[in-house]
């Protein structure tokens, strides 16, 4: 977007919609390979004491060429099954935050049923009953040093920034390691395009409370800035762990498959992002629009464009959204070469 304060004001909601949230019980969330042979892959993902692993990502992937055929992630009792593969040898990888392990299927095996091993220690493992280990940093940090923090919020929903750097520079006087301060002075150093501080402060934010799911994601945008997609995906993966609710964290994963060329993935991360976000958010209507672009999607594409004007009618991106929208039906009603748009 034009002017980069548009992506701090994204994370301003992290620290009043974020926190550890209970499994919803679901099944896994698939993406299914339209082949037309029939093999099965199933299994369960578990620590190495035999714990299930839930919400855990598997990608199931082609051997030969590494792209990822199937992706999803882990019922609550680690299990999973993916199934319409074609015939070929696969790679099985599952992600836990940081962690992550991988088994090979060979071609032949029409039902094959593995078990994963994750070494999640230093983690925070989402159990069978859907609950998940509450991080106890916040309540070491005093009161003085929350209500400066709390000041900074509240400056930066009214965009004054003077003020955010002020009252977070005094929050982090009384409390150094407080993670919240951190990775919103992270963010600051996002919108500066200093992406070398805000991975310093995150870094520090991460040590100083590894349950903290914003941090997190706030990495993840960082590393899809310097184009590490695969390290951003991590990242958020870990803060989706911490915080299935984290809408923003699905935003950045779809970013990241942007950035690999992978637009199924990508919009099977917006279809998230956009479940659990509270309102609607129109740079995910943006960036929807660039995958289906990609795809060429054209008719949703115009739908994408448009709802994100409809948002947002005068905005910084309104005028290059409208003369995106006219040469993609300009396209549709000739042969000419199509339209892109940029996603930032």
């Amino acid at each position: 977007m034009k002017g980069r304060l548009a992506a701090v004001l994204v994370f301003s909601s992290f620290f009043t919609i974020c926190g550890i949230a209970q499994n919803s019980g679901m099944g896994p969330r698939t993406s299914m390979s339209n082949g037309m042979g029939g093999v099965v892959i199933s299994g369960s993902v578990v620590t190495p004491q035999g714990t299930p692993i839930g919400e855990a990502r598997i990608e199931v992937r082609d051997l030969q060429t590494g792209t990822a055929m199937a992706s999803g992630y882990t019922r609550s009792d680690g299990s999973f099954e993916f199934s319409a593969l074609p015939m070929t040898n696969y790679e099985v990888v599952a992600l836990h935050g940081m962690a992550e392990t991988r088994e090979r299927v060979p071609a032949g095996e029409m039902n094959a049923s593995i078990t994963l091993r994750l070494n999640t220690a230093g983690t925070n493992v989402q159990q069978a009953d859907g609950t998940a280990t509450v991080s106890v940093a916040e309540y070491r940090v005093p009161e003085k040093a929350r209500q400066a923090f709390h000041k900074a919020e509240a400056a930066l929903a009214k965009n004054k920034l003077e003020d955010v750097s002020k009252y977070l520079s005094k929050a982090l006087q009384i409390y150094p390691s407080y993670a919240p301060a951190l990775t919103l002075q992270a963010v600051m150093a996002l919108d500066k395009n200093d992406t070398k501080s805000a991975i310093d402060e995150l870094d520090k934010a991460i040590h100083s409370d590894p349950g903290y799911a914003m941090a997190y994601t706030a990495t993840g945008a960082a590393l899809n800035q310097l184009a590490r997609f695969d390290e951003a995906l991590r990242a958020c993966d870990r803060a989706i762990t911490l915080a299935p609710e984290a809408w923003q964290a699905h935003f950045e994963m779809a970013k990241s498959y942007i950035g690999k060329a992978e637009y199924q993935h990508a919009l099977e991360q917006l279809a998230r992002a956009q479940q659990e976000i509270p309102r609607d958010y129109a740079p995910i209507h943006l960036v929807r629009a660039h995958a289906l672009l990609a795809l060429k999607n054209y008719n949703d594409a115009v739908t994408e464009l448009q709802a994100f004007l409809t948002l947002v009618p005068q905005g910084p991106d309104s005028s290059e959204v409208r003369e995106t929208m006219a040469k993609v039906k300009a396209f549709m009603a000739s042969n000419a070469a199509p339209p892109s748009i940029a996603t930032r």
